[in-house]
């Protein structure tokens, strides 16, 4: 069974309890077995769809690089927002002062137990203790580096005559539920249209909170977040967008706190789960516990942060180069290499990498270092999602380089101090984990000579070019004097190369290599002394050397003097 046992091992790093869509217990999973009730929860968590990405995402990170690039060519933000596509996000916004609406909602059977006024703080205010988890304001102010700063309202308990039991647990008996506390605060005179932050006709966000314990991973009574889907519904003239569904407490009785509000809000934003719903599917594991949407403690990765206009990674260019990256709990630094054999399309594969310390949002994260996170970005057939998240297919959207090379987070879910880059690891083609791609393109990205500190991470990394696929040493010898030229030749996947000599005229001189090879390097590299296949040494002159193969498809120019 596929990894759930990360919530044990990471619970003694953590004394803030772990919530909720909450991954399930190892102890939850088997008692879901044996009551034979996890296939009926596995398929709700799917259909909630709190795996993936929210629609619209990857077409809002379209339109923020388009609008950064038209400023970096003289627009102003003004006019790069006129140019750019039109607005692909219709939901809470990732940056300024959004208002959100919490509501409150008591049973007949269960009372609430902690007042407005605590729950306010605890969500809105300064918090009390659970440091970062103390609010749900200065934890996403801390994660976006002060660019978003969610305010709102808890109204008061609305406190209905119904037993719990009495609700359906059905998308019609949630929203019913919900329609009824909006419209007591409505007929007191709330105002709703504040949390229309976008101007587009609808409440962005909001979320419930209920009263008397959960029934359990991915059931009806638990965290999760949905959207109203009652169109025809509207407060002060604004239809009701997504909301999050959660418990005052867990175990209920208990003390509020807002953990299980900053990982639904998350959702809000539009980030997925990246932990695994179905250990039967797809590798498992999750990215180990070290964000807030897979185990809910510690800060969003990088590629979150990306996605969310948070952080603008430096993009490498091809060749040698050396970085250093301040920690992300306080600076908006991150790395992002991709080979240019896909011309820098961000929607394709590529490794991030960011430089996480024990401090801040992350202080109970298990290690410090640099973490290199594996993105396949590629969208679906139609162009609107990604093609891939962390629970339903053939390999994870999001996966950490685990640099002790143990896999344990595949195997058993659990990340630990072992997977950060520090001093004396490496990150490369020929490592555990490599770099190359998922379906094994060689990509020769590399990361060495790991220094510094958690204020400052340095490091040499490589990132192969096009232009490097093939070159030559030696292109202009004298074969008559044991000279000879030497050919790097890099192949991107696993196939048959062919390096052929020609005249300047193009006549076929000599085929010097032709036969398959894995993916990455010739070794040893061939070399051609200037002899055409009869073994007769050529006349002098200018030559050219041909390279095909896998993703190679190149002619390099030689002089040979006899």
């Amino acid at each position: 069974m596929k990894k759930f046992s990360l919530l044990v091992a990471v619970l003694l790093w953590i004394s803030v309890p772990s919530f909720g869509m909450q991954r399930p217990s190892p102890e939850q999973l088997d008692a879901y077995r044996k009551d034979e009730t996890f296939a009926k929860r596995a398929a709700f968590a799917k259909s909630i769809g709190n795996n993936k990405f929210s629609t619209g995402a990857a077409a809002r990170l379209r339109r923020n690089l388009r609008i950064k690039s038209l400023m970096q060519m003289g627009a102003t933000r003004e006019q790069a927002a006129v140019m750019a596509p039109p607005p692909a996000w219709r939901g809470m916004p990732t940056s300024g002062t959004p208002k959100i609406l919490v509501l409150l909602i008591a049973f007949s059977d269960y009372v609430h137990t902690n007042s407005s006024t605590t729950v306010n703080t605890k969500i809105f205010g300064a918090g009390a203790g659970d440091y970062p988890y103390e609010s749900l304001t200065n934890f996403y102010s801390r994660s976006s580096y002060g660019l978003l700063t969610i305010q709102g309202a808890t109204l008061g308990w609305y406190n209905t005559a119904a037993l719990r039991s009495a609700i359906p647990q059905t998308d019609a008996g949630r929203e019913a539920l919900i329609k009824q506390a909006i419209g007591y605060f409505d007929g007191q005179g709330h105002d709703f249209t504040q949390y229309d932050n976008d101007g587009d006709g609808a409440v962005d966000y909001f979320a419930v909170i209920w009263t008397g314990p959960d029934t359990g991973w991915a059931d009806f009574w638990w965290a999760y977040q949905t959207s109203f889907s009652d169109a025809s519904y509207l407060v002060d003239g604004k239809k009701l967008g997504s909301y999050s569904w959660q418990w005052e407490s867990n175990p209920a009785g208990g003390a509020f706190s807002p953990l299980t509000l900053i990982h639904e809000t998350g959702h809000a934003l539009g980030l997925p789960d990246y932990y695994d719903y179905d250990d039967a599917i797809g590798p498992g594991g999750g990215v180990g516990g070290l964000d807030m949407m897979d185990d809910d403690w510690g800060d969003h990765n990088a590629f979150s942060k990306f996605m969310l206009d948070w952080l603008s990674p430096v993009n490498s260019s091809g060749g040698s180069l050396v970085g250093a990256l301040r920690p992300s709990d306080a600076y908006a630094d991150a790395i992002k290499v991709m080979s240019d054999s896909v011309t820098g399309e961000i929607f394709n594969e590529f490794y991030m990498a960011q430089n996480r310390r024990q401090s801040g949002n992350d202080q109970e994260l298990p290690g410090n270092g640099l973490l290199i996170w594996h993105v396949d970005a590629r969208l679906n057939g139609i162009g609107l999602d990604f093609a891939y998240d962390n629970s339903y297919t053939e390999h994870k959207l999001l996966r950490l380089m685990e640099a002790d090379g143990l896999e344990e987070i595949e195997a058993n879910g659990v990340a630990d101090s072992g997977d950060y880059y520090t001093a004396g690891k490496n990150f490369s083609p020929t490592t555990v984990p490599n770099s190359n791609k998922y379906d094994g393109v060689y990509t020769g990205i590399s990361f060495s000579n790991i220094g510094g500190t958690s204020d400052s991470r340095t490091f040499d990394y490589y990132v192969m070019s096009a232009n490097n696929l093939v070159t030559v040493t030696n292109n202009l010898f004298r074969p008559l004097k044991g000279g000879k030229c030497t050919l790097d030749v890099t192949a991107l996947r696993a196939g048959n190369v062919t390096i052929k000599a020609y005249t300047a005229n193009g006549g076929l001189v000599k085929t010097i290599f032709d036969g398959p090879v894995n993916a990455g390097p010739l070794t040893p590299a061939p070399t051609w002394d200037g002899r055409n296949d009869s073994g007769a040494v050529v006349a002098s002159g200018l030559y050219l050397v041909h390279v095909s193969g896998p993703g190679v498809n190149k002619t390099e120019k030689l002089v040979l003097i006899k």
